[in-house]
């Protein structure tokens, strides 16, 4: 669409001008004439705009910069080269842009991840629609703030390697479980991994999920929780072959059984009752430690159920381990949570939870 000869006999003139107010004026009027009709002008047009507007907002101040970021951030078909060019600037001007604009694509966004600053990064991890190949970019850069808003990001499409580092990062950072755990797309072995880190509430919150988990997929699930399992595994930890050592002691006199274990657990005999745990429940000395370490009582009652134990038994180990002035009404609040724990639902989580026993004795073996 051409202009009419009076706009452009202006304009023209208005670009002959060296003064700052000038130039100014020279921009309004021409992102004014863009912004009119932007779905009219052919792509020679558009890439004309593009360079005439981008040539002269580098000589002006920033605010100038801004209004023209924000007036161009939602126009679907605005000048690409400007756009780009506005999204590596400073943060006040890329940042409506980088949040918006339609017009960047995956390469454009992904050069901004790897070259500017996290606010810069913070931007991108809100648009509406975070392809994989973004994402995955964000997380490699990302401080945990912007960690934390990709996360919650229902438009942003997570890879397998960006969830796996995510769901690492969560163990230490304790802002990133929420957003981790009620995302709809953390597959299951990720979902477990986040057990031992988070609070009872999400605790509860995992329980629930893995008992909606399509059976058929628990098989698939396994075999990624051991790849990663197998990744991790060092040398045999020691102590997990002096507790081997003591289970084959312990089992020439006759059979382990759940009164040995309970027995134990009332004399206080933490390292023996740990020992005893894991190999009834098959789990590796680490994770039983973890178990029965939780200051919160769900993993207990998960691998209580999992594993039918009476729930005398769930009872005496998680009071052997709190606070000797505990009440009984505690005690029946524990009892309580272990009734309601779905045994079919613990005896899944407890499959994920057996895999790192599995994946020690392979390299031990």
């Amino acid at each position: 669409m051409a202009a009419p000869h009076s706009n452009l006999t202006r304009l023209v003139d208005l670009a002959r001008e060296p003064s700052s107010e000038k130039r100014r004026e020279l921009l309004r009027e021409m992102t004014d004439l863009f912004m009119a009709a932007p779905e009219d002008y052919s792509q020679t047009e558009n890439d004309q705009f593009g360079q005439i507007l981008g040539t002269v907002a580098r000589e002006m101040e920033m605010e100038v910069r801004q209004n023209l970021a924000t007036r161009l951030a939602n126009v679907g078909n605005a000048p690409r080269s400007l756009i780009v060019q506005l999204a590596s600037d400073e943060i006040s001007v890329a940042g409506p842009v980088l949040a918006r604009s339609r017009v960047l694509q995956d390469h454009d966004l992904i050069a901004v991840a790897k070259l500017k600053s996290q606010d810069h990064l913070h931007a991108i991890a809100g648009r509406p629609e975070v392809s994989s190949a973004v994402s995955d970019a964000l997380v490699e850069r990302g401080d945990d703030k912007v960690l934390v808003r990709l996360v919650t990001n229902a438009g942003a499409t997570l890879s397998e390697t960006a969830m796996e580092t995510l769901t690492d990062k969560a163990q230490t950072v304790e802002a990133l479980r929420r957003p981790m755990v009620t995302r709809a797309d953390l597959p299951p072995h990720l979902l477990n991994e986040m057990f031992f880190a988070v609070s009872s509430e999400l605790k509860r919150m995992i329980m629930n999920r893995m008992g909606d988990v399509d059976p058929s997929i628990i098989d698939g699930a396994i075999r990624q929780t051991e790849r990663r399992m197998k990744m991790r595994a060092n040398a045999p930890d020691p102590e997990q072959v002096k507790a081997d050592a003591f289970m084959a002691q312990l089992t020439k006199s006759g059979p382990v059984t759940e009164s040995m274990l309970v027995n134990l657990a009332k004399q206080k005999r933490i390292t023996e009752s740990t020992i005893v745990f894991g190999k009834l429940a098959g789990l590796d000395l680490t994770t039983a430690k973890r178990v029965l370490g939780d200051p919160n009582p769900e993993a207990l009652a998960i691998a209580a159920r999992a594993c039918r134990f009476d729930r005398q038994t769930f009872s005496t180990l998680a009071l052997s381990r709190a606070d000797e002035t505990r009440s009984l009404s505690a005690a029946y609040e524990l009892l309580e949570l272990y009734d309601k724990v779905p045994v079919e639902a613990a005896q899944r989580v407890m499959r994920f939870w057996r895999v790192r026993r599995g994946a020690g004795e392979s390299q031990a073996a």
